[in-house]
Formats: structure tokens, C-alpha cells, sequence
């Protein structure tokens, strides 16, 4: 009798830890583009612009390693750059916005909820740079 509940408690011991595990679990898209889309409120450092304005992060359906960010760079809603996305970053490389306006930088996860960017605009004849903090 002994040996059959010795088993028994080993048997409902395997089977609760299998279900903790189960539901302690989230579920995995697999595609690391998924943690940085979502509208990020941009809140940059600088002084003499100091902008606040939201960016929609979106997947590029194109390309399954690019995003596409709407108003990057307080452009407008009307215009989009491309970004690639490695695991815990975002890569803009040089691209024109519109017409003579070239936009580049790099934004980077701190937290789930967090990131922080540094990107420059050319556009007239000047070149600026920005620091930015982006949050959800």
C-alpha cells in the first residue's frame, strides 16, 4: 500500500508542476519586431526644440526584420521611416523623409515601456541632433 501511494503523490507532483509552468508561461510571437510596436510618446532633451509628439511603431510587411516609424522625428503623420530592428534596438539608417529632409539614428529598449533614442535631421542646409526619451 505504501508503494502505491509513494506513487501516486509522485505521479499528482509531476503533473501540478507541469501546470505551473504551462500557465507561468507567455506566449512567444517569435518575431522581435512585436515588443517595439505599439504609439511611443517622444519627449526629446533638447532646449531649442523640445518637442513632445507620438511615433506609431509598426511591421513593416515587407520586410520581416523592419519596422515602420510614423512622425519619426516629429516629421508629420503623414511620413514614415524604416527602422531595423535587432533584439533589443532599432536601427534608422540614413533615408529621406521628403524632399532635401534626411533623417538617421538608433533607438534602444530600457524597459519594456522605455526607450531612448538619438537621431539627427538634414534638411536646408543644417544638420541637427537629438536625444529623446520614449515611453508607452
Amino acid at each position: 500500500m505504501k508503494p502505491l501511494r509513494i506513487l501516486l503523490l509522485f505521479s499528482l507532483s509531476i503533473f501540478m508542476v507541469a501546470c505551473t509552468l504551462e500557465d507561468d508561461l507567455d506566449p512567444i510571437s517569435g518575431d522581435e519586431r512585436d515588443k517595439f510596436t505599439d504609439t511611443w510618446m517622444f519627449f526629446e532633451n533638447e532646449v531649442s526644440r523640445g518637442a513632445s509628439y507620438s511615433v506609431t511603431i509598426s511591421n513593416d510587411p515587407g520586410n520581416s526584420s523592419q519596422v515602420l516609424l510614423k512622425n519619426f522625428g516629429n516629421m508629420g503623420h503623414a511620413y514614415s521611416a524604416y527602422g531595423i530592428v535587432t533584439t533589443s534596438r532599432i536601427e534608422v539608417p540614413s533615408q529621406e523623409i521628403y524632399s532635401g529632409i534626411t533623417i538617421e539614428g538608433s533607438g534602444r529598449l530600457v524597459s519594456s515601456d522605455e526607450m531612448e533614442w538619438t537621431y539627427s535631421i538634414t534638411g536646408g542646409g543644417e544638420y541637427e541632433e537629438f536625444t529623446a526619451t520614449a515611453s508607452r
